[in-house]
């Protein structure tokens, strides 16, 4: 990834930093193969934050450092936890994807690498994607670990996806997308060799932002877009099972 737009970071959290480039915002993830734990939520929600606080901010960027965007579960870091503690760690990374879904300013995940797994529904969940030629595969790899998709997930897999090839090739086989191949069948919007992956991602999200939406006006069409996806949420209670286990009672086993 390209360092040009990336100066001193504005904040830091959890080795997660946001950068300014222009009107654009840039969450760049550094931690290592950037597993999905309590650590990274929390790092991500506190710099979407602010993000959202900063009104003149137009577009974000997400992405990472080195090999990975994203590599999946923090499998090792769950198996020391209890598992009512994994299970509202899977529900409140649940709710980040919702709340990345559902952003007011258009978003774009810039994937650098590997995107595997959680990673790769992180990545999916933005409006846009452009990806690393060369090195990196995004994989929904949950069938050969023996792992489920909860229903949230499913429903946003299939909207983002669709019904057809795409959505089997890449949930039931577990297939591993190169660049050239996600850009073939439509799962990302352009992709660059490393040095230009950056410039290459401003310039997509500027193509769609020009002068910028009015958000209040983004987030009505986004909830009229992915209402089902919104509907199946509500359905699973994920903020009441949050809000339960910080009163001592928790879910049972979750799905991402």
């Amino acid at each position: 990834m390209s360092s040009a737009h990336l100066h001193k970071p504005v904040a830091t959290v959890n080795n997660l930093s946001l950068y300014y480039s222009g009107d654009v915002a840039i969450i760049v993830m550094d931690r290592g193969e950037n597993r999905i734990n309590k650590a990274l939520i929390t790092g991500f929600n506190e710099l979407l934050d602010l993000v959202e606080r900063n009104e003149s901010c137009k577009g974000l960027i997400t992405t990472g450092k080195g090999k990975f965007y994203g590599n999946g579960l923090d499998l090792q870091g769950f198996a020391s936890l209890p598992p009512e503690e994994t299970s509202v760690i899977l529900l409140t990374f649940i709710k980040l994807m919702k709340r990345i879904l559902m952003f007011p300013i258009p978003t774009l995940a810039a994937i650098n690498g590997h995107a595997f797994a959680g990673g790769a529904i992180l990545a999916f969940v933005h409006d846009l994607r452009t990806m690393r030629t060369g090195k990196g595969w995004i994989c929904m790899n949950e069938v050969f670990i023996n792992l489920q998709f909860g229903k949230f997930n499913l429903r946003l897999l299939e909207r983002k996806l669709g019904k057809g090839p795409n959505y089997n090739d890449a949930l039931v086989l577990g297939k591993r997308y190169t660049a050239d191949e996600a850009f073939k069948v439509g799962m990302v919007h352009s992709i660059q060799p490393e040095n230009l992956l950056m410039n290459e991602s401003l310039g997509v999200l500027k193509c769609f932002y020009g002068r910028g939406y009015l958000r209040e006006s983004l987030l009505t069409m986004k909830a009229d877009i992915y209402k089902d996806v919104l509907d199946v949420y509500e359905e699973e209670r994920i903020d009441e099972q949050i809000k339960d286990a910080d009163h001592g009672s928790f879910p049972n086993k979750s799905r991402l």
